[in-house]
């Protein structure tokens, strides 16, 4: 549990959390820039979440101008090297914490929709 709430994280594996971090960083950005007020929405999410290693991992891929597909392919990778604590139940938790983060703004753009397809479609195959 993180220090400052009592909330259980919505992740308990660190590469399902980092995975997601990149993951959200990589659907914020798929339609263009990420805007200051995009990403401190985002880290609120975050931070109410519970999952401060998964907000790094998105602040890492921010600060260091990571591509869409390089920050997805990072997120498949670590959701790989833990596909053994992928659930149905923790598939579903994070397919819907990414339909969140695309909502933050308005409607979600269709090269928004498109990587959550893919994500879907790459996480059942795992």
């Amino acid at each position: 549990m993180n220090a400052k709430t009592s909330r259980q994280p919505l992740l308990d594996e660190p590469d399902l959390c980092m995975g997601l971090g990149s993951l959200a960083y990589a659907v914020a950005k798929s339609d263009g820039h990420l805007q200051p007020s995009e990403v401190k929405t985002i880290q609120r999410i975050f931070e109410e979440s519970a999952d401060p290693l998964a907000l790094r991992s998105f602040l890492i891929q921010d600060y260091y101008g990571a591509t869409v597909e390089e920050s997805y392919s990072f997120a498949m990778r670590r959701f790989a090297s833990s596909r053994d604590a992928l659930s149905d139940a923790t598939k579903k938790r994070m397919v819907s914490m990414i339909e969140r983060l695309a909502r933050v703004y308005d409607d979600v753009s269709r090269k928004e929709r498109d990587l959550i397809k893919r994500f879907r479609r790459d996480l059942n195959k795992l």
